[in-house]
């Protein structure tokens, strides 16, 4: 059975005229939500504020992790910027070149040691990939293997802190090992399910102190609506 969830229903978007096509996605902690499959073929307009900022500034020969259908890519190609979209899912990599991305790469991010850039591009929560928050230092330090001297990851992600407030404004983590920024997902489309895998959401400060024993310097570029953030990690 194909796995490849984003891939089968991009391609179903790109070539259906049903475009309300979404992907289901259940998780250990929140309930059950999807992801319309349209708004991950937004243009830059539709795009919210924190991604635009990311696209404006992103200089340099750009790596963008987990393209998906290529929307951040087509913008950055089209106003004549140099980008390579990486993406390991076959079919998005067939959307992505369907809709007129030229610089694309078939692999896992983790995998990939080619070539160095001066920008890495983890927009929505991209850097969550690294799963956990123990994970979180080597997954760092391979994207530092990747970057040119002073390089930059830019990325987006959020504190989830929200999720634990009570009614009357007090703040209740559940004291556990598990950082509480940790989600473990699923995904589902027509029927299929992907294997669970971990997800991680990281509050600032904490990307901050793990980025300094990275030898990354940390910039906060702006705060969204609600409790997510754009930053960008200098590669020292």
């Amino acid at each position: 059975m194909n796995k490849d969830i984003f891939g089968n229903a991009c391609l179903d978007y790109l070539n259906s005229k049903d475009k309300k096509i979404a992907i289901k996605v259940k998780s250990d902690i929140v309930e059950t939500d999807v992801i319309p499959v349209e708004y991950l073929f937004r243009n830059f307009d539709q795009m919210p504020v924190l991604e635009q900022k990311a696209l404006l500034i992103s200089e340099g020969n750009i790596l963008d992790v987990g393209a998906c259908a290529g929307s951040h890519s087509l913008y950055l190609q089209n106003i004549g910027k140099s980008v390579t979209s990486i993406d390991k899912s076959k079919g998005c990599c067939e959307v992505m070149h369907s809709r007129g991305v030229k610089n694309i790469i078939r692999e896992d991010i983790f995998a990939y040691k080619e070539k160095k850039y001066d920008t890495i591009l983890l927009l929505m929560n991209g850097i969550g990939i690294a799963g956990t928050l123990p994970e979180f230092p080597a997954f760092l330090n391979h994207l530092k293997n990747l970057l040119n001297p002073s390089g930059r990851i830019i990325f987006d992600s959020s504190d989830l802190q929200y999720l634990y407030y009570e009614d009357d404004g007090s703040l209740n983590i559940p004291f556990t090992e598990r950082y509480y920024g940790e989600i473990t997902y699923q995904m589902e489309y027509k029927g299929n399910n992907s294997k669970k895998f971990s997800w991680l959401f990281v509050d600032p400060f904490t990307v901050e102190n793990i980025a300094k024993e990275c030898c990354f310097e940390m910039q906060f570029i702006a705060e969204g609506e609600h409790y997510d953030y754009l930053a960008c990690l200098i590669n020292e």
